[in-house]
């Protein structure tokens, strides 16, 4: 746990380890949403408050269970948690791709899964019909889960976190927060949940 910690306060910091403890533009379709109209639109939507910032804070202080240190390895699902903490408080930022400039949702989902050595497709829409559907009740950290906030297609995707939480860029003005799939925003905009087979694959936890 320790070793784990200890990448878990580089870079941005005890900022976000302490959050932990207490639970450009790539191309003319990337972002979140799956066209340009769609994304528009997206962009200058005013948010619920369901889905604010304020209701993360509501959930849950579960700590996320972590890797096996003693054998040194772990799955790439649990690098992508791990990846996605590490962004917690990053800003968003329509087509963002990295911590420096910040995330839109697709943009953070992908950043973590090339984090643990996975390929995954730019956007949302892509990266739901890229996985395999599974069950809510069989839910695993690291797998995306997907919404629909405008239109009849997918243009929302976080990462589960376990405890029906995910993590995610939510909108204009808001940071990489988590979020509750019980919450009546989200369960009335849940499309489902997909995976990639390769994420149970195991990989050494410190590179």
């Amino acid at each position: 746990m320790g070793r784990w910690l200890a990448r878990t306060t580089g870079g941005r910091g005890l900022k976000k380890a302490s959050l932990f403890a207490g639970l450009g533009l790539a191309a003319a379709l990337s972002g979140c949403a799956t066209s340009i109209e769609q994304q528009a639109d997206a962009r200058h939507a005013e948010p619920s408050r369901d889905h604010g910032n304020a209701v993360d804070r509501d959930l849950p202080a579960t700590p996320l269970q972590t890797v096996d240190t003693l054998s040194g390895m772990q799955t790439r699902s649990n690098e992508i948690v791990i990846q996605a903490v590490s962004q917690l408080g990053t800003p968003y930022r329509w087509g963002g791709v990295s911590a420096e400039k910040g995330f839109d949702c697709s943009g953070l989902t992908k950043h973590a899964y090339e984090e643990a050595s996975l390929e995954i497709p730019r956007t949302s829409t892509e990266q739901y019909r890229a996985t395999h559907r599974i069950d809510r009740q069989e839910l695993r950290p690291g797998d995306l889960v997907f919404f629909r906030l405008n239109g009849r297609q997918v243009d929302h995707v976080g990462i589960y976190v376990g405890g029906d939480r995910f993590i995610h860029a939510p909108s204009r003005g808001k940071t990489v927060s988590f979020a509750s799939l019980d919450n009546a925003f989200w369960s009335r905009k849940y499309v489902g949940a997909g995976r990639l087979p390769e994420a149970n694959e195991l990989q050494l936890a410190v590179r």
